[in-house]
């Protein structure tokens, strides 16, 4: 009798170990967070997951209403509305419609200037953008220097 007070004692304060383990775990073992990621535009303004990408000071081409998947992962993809400001040619039409931008690559970057200037941030360095393009039709093109990676330190 004794044997089976001692084991279930033994057994209680076995499972009490487990359950500290258990609980313990998840909080050692959780990944550190990763610093937010900013797209830095023309004005040297940073901002997260932007709702609006433009490509020039003043008209041309701007890509409207981005929404974001993956904001801040290793790869992001934005969805949005294309659209050309500027004045089409004589007898033409700007072209205009869906858009997916696609980011990637991460990188360490201090700005030279912006809202964010002398801070360590993070931008992607990467990036391409299909668009709409003149007669019909979608084309992929580069804009990683869009990203704000070429105003970094």
């Amino acid at each position: 009798m004794n044997f089976k007070g001692n084991a279930s004692r033994v057994l209680i304060v076995l499972a009490g170990i487990a359950a500290c383990f258990a609980l313990a775990a998840p909080a050692t073992s959780a990944k550190a967070s990763k610093p937010p990621v900013f797209w830095l535009d023309l004005s040297g303004t940073a901002s997260q997951h932007p709702s609006l990408v433009f490509f020039t000071a003043n008209s041309g081409p701007q890509v409207h209403k981005i929404k974001w998947t993956g904001w801040g992962k290793n790869r992001t993809v934005g969805r949005g509305t294309y659209r050309l400001t500027s004045p089409p040619p004589p007898g033409g039409k700007n072209p205009e419609g869906p858009a997916r931008i696609v980011a990637w690559k991460p990188i360490s970057c201090v700005p030279e200037f912006g809202n964010r200037k002398g801070r360590m941030i993070h931008v992607y360095r990467k990036a391409k953008m299909l668009r709409p393009v003149d007669g019909g039709g979608r084309k992929w093109v580069d804009i990683s220097s869009y990203t704000g990676w070429v105003v970094c330190k």
